[in-house]
């Protein structure tokens, strides 16, 4: 009876099914293989360099799973290293590329920011989390490299406005009135670390940002 070449992409009616439902395991090339080597045809054996082959493709497929396995720990250690290094920023102060601000109740907030030229008018929109122009502030002129200003809490109408978290936009012109490059940084206290998903989100206030947008540390006091 022959058998068809185990290493041919044939597949038998039902068998495909049981195929994909789980993968198939180094037993399970050696057990096709053995099959086919006990119902092969004595009178036209396999072909040596045809069996060499198929023993090839079996040691490529032992070395594959044994990677396989190597890299399924290497993530998971470097799942508990990112952990660890998210619990270490606890109490220190980090900046995040970002545009929201955190303001608590009856306070101030800093609004950090960094320009990529010097500007002649810069802008502050600040919105609510609904989207709504919460103030808009005139910084005036400024060099390029990283700048802040101080927001008194207060709404275009002069009132506090509610604690929480807020979204600000930078506009940015120079002295012929084109646009400059201008984003925006968050920084603040890391007060608490937020586990599971794809990453740790670190805890700045009410807002929450990941580990991996970190862009600078500073240790407190």
């Amino acid at each position: 009876m022959a058998i068809p070449n185990i290493g041919a992409a044939t597949a038998q009616p039902g068998a495909g099914q049981a195929l994909t439902a789980r993968t198939v395991t180094q037993d399970d090339f050696l057990k096709l293989l053995i099959a086919q080597l006990q119902n092969q045809n004595p009178l036209e054996p396999m072909d040596n360099q045809e069996f060499a082959a198929q023993l090839a493709t079996f040691n490529s497929l032992g070395q594959l799973i044994e990677i396989n396995g190597k890299l399924g720990q290497l993530q998971n250690g470097q799942g508990s290293a990112s952990q660890y290094n998210a619990a270490s920023l606890i109490g220190k102060e980090i900046e995040v590329s970002g545009n929201a601000l955190n303001l608590a109740e009856g306070s101030s907030a800093s609004v950090n920011y960094q320009l990529g030229a010097n500007a002649a008018r810069v802008g502050i929109s600040i919105r609510n989390g609904a989207g709504e122009l919460v103030r808009r502030i005139d910084a005036g002129s400024q060099k390029a490299g990283e700048q802040m200003i101080q927001w008194d809490g207060k709404n275009s109408a002069g009132k506090t406005a509610p604690a929480g978290r807020y979204d600000f936009e930078i506009t940015a012109v120079d002295v012929s009135g084109r646009n400059i490059p201008a984003s925006g940084l968050v920084r603040g206290t890391v007060t608490g670390v937020k586990l599971g998903g794809n990453e740790p989100l670190l805890e700045i206030g009410a807002m929450s940002v990941p580990l991996s947008s970190v862009i600078r540390v500073r240790a407190q006091g």
